[in-house]
Formats: C-alpha cells, sequence, structure tokens
C-alpha cells in the first residue's frame, strides 16, 4: 500500500480496530461436497488480509489496487472416514464437535429402526445418524475421532451449544420418533453429553404435542440473565406464519432441566424467509443473528436484533455487492456471526468469481451495531449499520460455510492507542 493513501486511511479510521480486546482467532467449519469437512483459522485484526480503503470505493477495482487476497488453506480436511457433515458444530475444551448427519443403514437394522410392523426387506437407504465426532484443536493432525458412546437419538443437523461445560444437541429428528424410552417419558427432542462422565441424558421436551417436527426453523442462544443461572432460549417460528406472525420464546434451566414458555412475541416481518440458527446475546438482554434473504431480483444478508427486555426489533439489511472485486459474486449461504467485544462483530461471507480457473474467496466483516436498537423506543426498521474493516481471503476450492466459533480471545497488547472517535472512516450500507 502507498504510504501517503495509509496514512489517509489511519487518519480517517478505517480498518482500525484498536478498541478491540486484543486479537481473536476464529474457527471456520466448511463444506466441500458432501462428505468433505474443512475447517480454518482466521484472526482478527489481520492487517495482512485487509484490502486498501480504495479497493472497494473506486471502479474497476482491477485497475485500482495491487492488493492480493491472502492464501487460506485449511487446517484439518475430513475425508468420508471423518464425521458427517452437519450443519452446526460446537467447541468444547478444545474440542470441535460435530453431531449426526446423514448415514447409510444397512437392511438388517432397518427393523430396529423403524419399527417390524414398518420392514420390508429394502435396498442400503440413509438416515439420521447417533454419531459424534470430535477434533482436538491442539493437535488437529491426529484427525477427528468418533465418540465411544453415540447419542441416545438419530439426528440430522441437530442446533449444537454449549452451557456450563456440557454440550447441548436439539432437534434434527426430522420426523423421526425418539428412541421408546424417551417417547414413554417425553423425552428425546434435546440431549445433554457430560465430558467428564462421557455419557450421554435425555432431556424434558418442551411444550408441544408433536417432537417430530418440532422447530424446523428456530432461532436458540445460550442466556446468562442471572448469575448461576443458566438458560437456552428457543424461538419456534415453526406456526407464525399460520399464527398471524406470532413466535413461541421458551426456555429452558439447565440446572432445574425445566422449560417455561417465557413469552409470545410478533415476529418480526421480512420479505422472504429467516435462514435460523444460533444467535449472539450480549448484554444478557439483546440477540442477533445473521441470515439470507432471497427477493425477487436480488439476495442480502441481513442482521437481525431482538431486545428481550424491551421487546423491540431490529434489522439491517447489508448488499456486500459493493465491496466484490471485478467479476465476483457472492455465494448465497448461511453466514456466520460471532461477537467480539461491546458492538463489534464479525460477519463470515463467501464469494466465487468464474473464471478459466475459478477463485474463491472468504470475507471477514467487522461490523459495528452500537447504534441497532438506538431508536428512542420506535420500531427500529432501518438502524445504522457500520462497516469498520474487512479482510479477504483466497482459498483453493469453494465451499459452503457450514459454522463459526471464536476459538481464542488474545489479550490486548501493550501501548493500546486510543480508540477513534471519527466515524468518518465507516462505510454505512445504506446509500448502495
Amino acid at each position: 500500500m502507498d504510504p501517503m493513501e495509509e496514512e489517509v486511511e489511519e487518519n480517517i479510521g478505517w480498518g482500525s480496530l484498536d478498541d478491540l480486546d486484543g486479537e481473536y482467532e476464529i474457527c471456520i467449519c466448511a463444506q466441500k461436497l458432501i462428505d468433505e469437512v474443512r475447517c480454518y483459522t482466521i484472526k482478527v485484526p489481520d492487517r495482512e488480509a485487509r484490502p486498501p480503503l480504495s479497493y472497494f470505493l473506486t471502479r474497476p477495482a482491477k485497475d485500482i489496487s495491487n492488493f492480493t487476497p491472502k492464501n487460506l488453506t485449511p487446517f484439518s480436511v475430513a475425508t468420508p472416514k471423518g464425521p458427517c457433515t452437519s450443519r452446526y458444530f460446537a467447541l468444547l475444551n478444545n474440542h470441535l464437535y460435530s453431531a449426526g448427519g446423514y448415514l447409510k443403514i444397512p437392511t438388517s437394522e432397518l427393523e430396529d429402526v423403524i419399527g417390524p410392523e414398518d420392514y420390508c426387506p429394502l435396498n442400503d437407504i440413509y438416515m439420521p445418524s447417533r454419531f459424534v465426532w470430535t477434533l482436538d484443536l491442539t493437535c488437529p493432525d491426529l484427525g477427528w475421532k468418533q465418540l465411544d458412546e453415540p447419542m441416545k437419538n438419530r439426528r440430522k443437523d441437530p442446533q449444537t451449544i454449549v452451557v456450563d461445560g456440557k454440550l447441548y444437541v436439539f432437534g434434527g429428528l426430522y420426523g423421526y420418533e425418539p428412541i421408546l424410552e424417551d417417547r414413554s417419558s417425553g423425552r428425546g427432542w434435546m440431549e445433554v453429553y457430560d465430558p467428564i462422565l462421557e455419557t450421554w441424558e435425555s432431556l424434558p421436551n418442551p411444550p408441544c404435542s408433536d417432537i417430530r417436527s418440532l422447530f424446523d426453523e428456530i432461532v436458540y442462544a445460550h442466556l446468562e440473565l442471572e448469575e448461576d443461572k443458566h438458560e437456552i432460549m428457543v424461538v419456534d417460528l415453526s406456526n407464525s406464519k399460520e399464527n398471524n406472525m406470532q413466535a413461541d420464546f421458551l426456555k429452558y434451566n439447565v440446572v432445574s432441566s425445566r422449560w417455561e414458555t417465557w413469552l409470545q412475541q410478533q415476529w418480526v416481518v421480512v420479505i422472504s424467509d429467516i435462514q435460523c440458527g444460533r444467535a449472539v446475546v450480549v448484554d444478557h438482554t439483546k440477540a442477533y443473528w445473521a441470515s439470507i434473504e432471497s427477493m425477487a431480483n436480488r439476495n442480502e444478508c441481513s442482521i437481525y436484533g431482538f431486545d428481550l427486555e424491551s421487546k423491540l426489533w431490529a434489522y439491517q439489511r447489508l448488499n456486500p455487492t459493493p465491496f466484490l472485486g471485478d467479476s465476483e459474486y457472492f455465494c448465497w449461504i448461511s453466514p456466520g456471526l460471532l461477537h467480539l467485544s461491546d458492538h463489534k462483530f464479525c460477519l463470515l461471507l463467501s464469494s466465487h468469481k468464474p473464471a478459466k480457473k475459478d477463485s474463491n474467496f472468504l470475507f471477514c466483516f467487522v461490523l459495528d451495531l452500537s447504534a441497532f436498537f438506538d431508536t428512542n423506543g420506535q420500531y427500529a426498521d432501518e438502524p445504522p449499520l457500520y462497516v469498520l474493516s474487512i479482510q479477504k481471503y483466497s482459498l483453493d476450492t469453494g465451499i459452503d460455510l457450514l459454522d463459526c466459533m471464536i476459538t481464542n480471545r488474545g489479550t490486548q497488547p501493550p501501548n493500546k492507542k486510543k480508540p477513534k472517535t471519527s466515524e468518518e472512516g465507516s462505510v454505512t450500507t445504506e446509500d448502495h
């Protein structure tokens, strides 16, 4: 970068993340093909991966900057002998966990799975799996290993979350009944794994008549509402369209093992369906998540927020197209959203550039959502959303993002600069 250009960027604050609590290491789980899981790590901030401001503000980009995205290679590639591809992963005691997926079931086992009354000698079929795989991040070269003790119930893409040092998995039954023992006791939709005892325990079902089809669309999060009172929030959206866009907010207390219908709230109205998943809760009261909206003429990434105290909604559409290079387009798959510090968030998206040799990229947007709920009690339909910094990486292949998580929160280096107060260097999305 030209020294003069670099000085200008520093003066306006572009890419300056001095107010972060040090350096963050992020693990990214992605899928190549149907049976290959790849894991990458990036750091935030990463100055080597940050394009200059002119790379985005002037077109055509190929004539403006000699910036070359930083190469990113996976630190782990799982073959078909590794974990089944699952949408959600979890990090517990420096181990990645991948639960469930699709697995080929031989005809000899079908009778035990679907019951003798429905059994017939068919060809091998694929069904949700009970297996759970782990990857030790301290020595990833050893590869993925299968837990000796599988889940009690078969699941595909179960949601996963860690609370109080235990792994909770729920959903993903895909219309199948829980095992007989769980059905008779009103359990099976959720299980918990204790890594010390190395055991699985089925937990009580939420208040719902049919858990087989329960929560195909949910938002969920880990709540720390009070000291020593950790809970899991689950928002059921499955009947919102038929029920005047009303969603049920449920809480599960991991100490008392009890469900509670927390509140029934009008769900935010958007143009199209919301891709749901794990939300991030900040200050114990505000839940954020990201999703892709498929609209008639274009796709956009939206950030959603819900204030659990004031019951206010907020959302902002991010059009990432202005940040693309020449002939490049975004791959509209599930994005990753992580909370860094204060009101700073990390948003992950991938892109593709067709050519004689296809090019694939990973974008890491650092967003400032400090004004997301700053609406003076009014409905927050267009709160400010600022892009503070962007990191861009070159990949050797196309991938589908599955999940991401912060693996290490570094300490703040000495002689930390005073945070800049000027917003002149923030790139807003409202003008694009």
